[in-house]
């Protein structure tokens, strides 16, 4: 789990389930009463998300709370729907008194000038609902999802996330989690097992605070890390839920290619949050150390012109002493800090990379039509990768515009598959989303992952 965030004084005593849900009319009845059985939900939403079949009619008949997207919006578009339908209908019950008042409870007696009986509202009743994200397609588990409610109302969780297990006939991708997975713990130093999990249990004090959310299918991802960000405490849960699984055919890859472009594009959006982290995960001491005294390095000898050869990288010899052993460690930390990358090398990836010529591999990654700095970790990762390769893979794209550092760190993890295939369908040039897209296509077809 995440370290501990503020714990906010009133805890919430209800929580309204939020079902995003498209085309999902066969079990979208099943899901709403499996979820009615949660204990502490007294309100169920379902944001029919441009549906084409009978989910809203459905929903409706389950005695849910229905609000319809006319066409389909995209995930974070429908949890948003979802959440100011929740509020709305909590100011709603504000305005009557409280979703229990009573008149005879709570009359006052009747006396000469009093217009008579107030409402009186408990200060629990003020506090909002929590919020629980189920996905429409998850039938009579939902109800599995308690322990993520009982984690926000009684342990002080202020984001729960539910670890499911595996899936029945899932064929995942492992570049989207993994993708998802670096790239939150580079920006906040937790690493969640499942980063990529949608069923989640959230204050509404949370949720506030990481609007707005970021697009499509990176909208899990961008919730953890503003979470984080923001002080709050997100923990992983292990919950016994199911739902229909993402295959392997067009349909599923698809679904997967959309999953990594939506969380390139939340990771892009949140990288001015990374903190500069050790090798432990902790943010480093704010006390500067001591400047240290470093020898002039020798010349570096020049990088080898002859493409057609195998590309080697220049050892440098070893020092010798201790001492001299830890000025050319501190050199060459110095030297690696000149590459285009965000933030410093920790020592684990400072010793990854060996005895590399920087100045070679300052060059190749320079030579890549790529906007932005790369993150240390793949720096290391591209050390290793045939750099000249990718340049002419990605020159050779047919792309309008540059590539990202993230992308070509996605089509480099690809590059024995081969150039991807372009539909007839898809008019050129592509976004640089697309043609990486395409590529996660090709690996998924190639068992490349």
């Amino acid at each position: 789990m995440s370290t501990a965030g503020p714990l906010t004084a009133h805890r919430p005593e209800r929580v309204a389930v939020v079902i995003p849900a498209k085309n999902e009319a066969e079990r979208i009845e099943a899901t709403i009463e499996s979820a009615r059985r949660i204990t502490g939900v007294d309100l169920v939403v379902v944001v029919d998300d441009g549906s084409t079949d009978a989910t809203s009619a459905v929903a409706m008949g389950a005695d849910a709370l229905v609000v319809r997207h006319k066409t389909n919006r995209g995930k974070a578009a429908a949890m948003a729907t979802g959440a100011q339908m929740v509020a709305i209908r909590e100011d709603a019950e504000r305005a009557d008194g409280g979703a229990s008042f009573s008149e005879e409870l709570h009359a006052e007696p009747r006396s000469p000038g009093h217009t008579g009986p107030l409402p009186v509202i408990d200060a629990a009743e003020t506090v909002p609902r929590a919020l629980l994200f189920l996905d429409a397609d998850m039938g009579g588990s939902a109800e599995a999802a308690q322990p993520l409610v009982d984690a926000v109302l009684d342990e002080g969780v202020d984001m729960a996330i539910a670890l499911l297990p595996p899936q029945e006939g899932a064929a995942g991708m492992g570049i989207v989690v993994r993708t998802a997975r670096r790239g939150i713990h580079r920006a906040t130093g937790w690493e969640p097992n499942q980063p990529l999990s949608g069923t989640r249990c959230i204050t509404r004090e949370t949720w506030e605070a990481c609007l707005p959310l970021a697009s499509g299918w990176g909208v899990e991802t961008s919730l953890t890390i503003d979470a984080l960000s923001s002080g709050f405490w997100v923990k992983e849960i292990p919950a016994e839920l199911h739902h229909r699984a993402t295959g392997k055919d067009l349909r599923g890859q698809l679904h997967r290619a959309a999953q990594l472009r939506d969380v390139v594009r939340a990771l892009a959006r949140k990288r001015h949050l990374a903190p500069d982290l050790e090798e432990d995960g902790q943010a480093e001491s704010p006390e500067d150390p001591e400047p240290l005294e470093v020898a002039p390095l020798p010349p570096l000898p020049s990088a080898p012109t002859d493409h057609d050869e195998e590309k080697t990288w220049t050892v440098v010899p070893e020092p010798a002493t201790e001492s001299e052993r830890a000025e050319h460690a501190e050199a060459r930390r110095l030297t690696l800090a000149d590459l285009p990358v965000t933030g410093e090398f920790s020592d684990d990836e400072t010793r990854a990379l060996g005895d590399v010529d920087a100045a070679e591999l300052d060059a190749l990654l320079r030579d890549l039509p790529v906007d932005g700095d790369f993150a240390p970790d793949d720096v290391v990762y591209l050390a290793e990768t045939d750099l000249e390769t990718l340049a002419t893979r990605l020159r050779g794209a047919p792309v309008e515009g540059r590539f990202t550092p993230e992308h070509a760190v996605i089509i480099a993890s690809h590059l024995e598959v081969g150039e991807p295939t372009i539909p007839e369908s898809l008019p050129t040039p592509l976004s640089p989303d697309e043609y990486t897209s395409l590529v996660v296509h090709a690996a998924v077809d190639a068992e490349n992952l």
